[in-house]
C-alpha cells in the first residue's frame, strides 16, 4: 500500500458537544466534539479525507455525532456504535464581570463530579481496522494513551505516515505515554497541561510544541525552544477549540498536497511559517461561538 494524499486518521476523544448560552436553557447546538473529533472535523472542513476511529453506543447521542461527521464528509467506516460510550460534554458560554467572554465545561457522573465516560479502542478493534484498512494515511493524530491506540500509531508509524500525539496530559501511564512520544513525530501540548518541558529535551528527532494561550507558543525542533508570540484578535467571542484549530491547521499547512519529509529535516523558515499561520487560524476561530464555530461560516 502506498501514502495517500491528503488523508488522515485520528483515535482518541470524540465527544458530543452541547453549546448553551449563559441564563438559557436551551441548548444553540449539538456538534462533535473532544480534541481529536474537533481535528477531524476541520480537517475535513479543509479538503482532508477524514477517518476517525471511536468506540461510540447506539444512543441518540451518537446518532447526534454521526450526522454531524456525514454532514461535514466524514467518514465513519471505522466508528462502532457496539460497546463504547459518548462523552457528553456541556459548553457554557458567558460574559465576567469584567466584561471578557469565557465558558466553562460540564460533564457530570451520579456523584456530581466533572466525569468524562470515555471508552478507549480495544485491542480488538484496533487488530480490525489494521486488518481492513486498505490505504496509509498521510497522518495519524490521537490525543489518548491506550495499548490499542499505541499499536495503530506504531502500525502506521512503520508504512510511512506522520504521527501526531496531543496529549491532554501525562497520565497515570508513564511508561506508555512515552512510548506514545517516542513513536510521534509531533507532539503539541498545552503549558495548562503539561508545564515541564525538559522531559522532552533528549529528543532530537521530533518537533515538540507547548501552547500558552495569550504568550504564543514554544517549539523545539533539533535544537534549543524558540518562541513565537501569539496573534491578536480584538473580537473574541469563544476561546474553545482554538488549540484544536491550530493543530489542524498546521497538519494541513505541513502536509495537503505535499511530500510527506522527515520532520527533522523541515526548514526552520518553512516550519515558522506553517506554525504562524496554524496561530492565525486557533485566533480567528476564538471570533466565534463553539469550539467548531468557525466551519458554519
Amino acid at each position: 500500500m502506498k501514502l495517500e494524499t491528503n488523508i488522515v486518521l485520528g483515535a482518541g476523544l470524540i465527544s458530543l458537544d452541547i453549546l448553551i448560552h449563559d441564563g438559557q436553557h436551551i441548548p444553540v447546538s449539538y456538534y462533535v466534539g473532544g480534541t481529536c473529533g474537533n481535528v477531524m472535523m476541520i480537517l475535513a472542513h479543509m479538503g482532508w479525507e477524514s477517518y476517525p476511529i471511536a468506540r461510540l453506543d447506539g444512543t441518540k447521542d451518537t446518532d447526534r455525532v454521526l450526522a454531524d461527521m456525514v454532514k461535514h464528509a466524514v467518514h465513519t467506516d471505522f466508528v462502532s456504535t457496539n460497546d463504547g460510550k459518548v462523552p457528553v460534554i456541556v459548553q457554557r458560554n458567558f460574559i465576567t464581570k469584567d466584561g471578557t467572554p469565557t465558558h466553562k465545561f460540564e460533564s457530570r457522573n451520579n456523584m456530581g463530579r466533572f466525569y468524562l465516560d470515555f471508552k478507549s479502542l480495544t485491542m480488538k478493534q484496533a487488530d480490525a481496522v489494521i486488518e481492513r484498512i486498505d490505504f496509509v494515511p498521510k497522518v495519524f493524530f490521537f490525543d489518548r494513551v491506550s495499548p490499542a491506540i499505541l499499536k495503530l500509531a506504531t502500525n502506521f508509524k512503520e508504512k510511512g505516515t506522520t504521527i501526531f500525539f496531543e496529549p491532554s496530559s501525562r497520565g497515570s501511564d508513564v511508561k506508555r505515554f512515552y512510548q506514545c512520544v517516542e513513536i510521534a513525530d509531533i507532539i503539541k501540548f498545552s503549558d495548562q497541561r503539561i508545564k515541564d518541558v525538559k522531559q522532552f529535551e533528549s529528543y532530537d528527532d521530533k518537533l515538540f510544541i507547548q501552547t500558552q494561550g495569550a504568550k504564543g507558543l514554544i517549539y523545539r525542533l533539533n535544537s534549543d525552544w524558540v518562541h513565537l508570540a501569539s496573534v491578536l484578535n480584538e473580537f473574541v467571542v469563544d476561546t474553545a477549540g482554538a488549540g484544536d484549530w491550530t493543530a489542524a491547521a498546521l497538519i494541513n499547512n505541513l502536509f495537503k498536497n505535499k511530500v510527506v519529509l522527515e520532520i527533522s529535516s523541515l526548514l526552520k523558515s518553512d516550519l515558522e511559517t506553517a506554525l504562524n499561520e496554524a496561530q492565525k487560524v486557533g485566533a480567528e476561530s476564538c471570533s466565534y461561538a463553539g469550539a467548531r464555530g468557525m466551519m458554519q461560516q
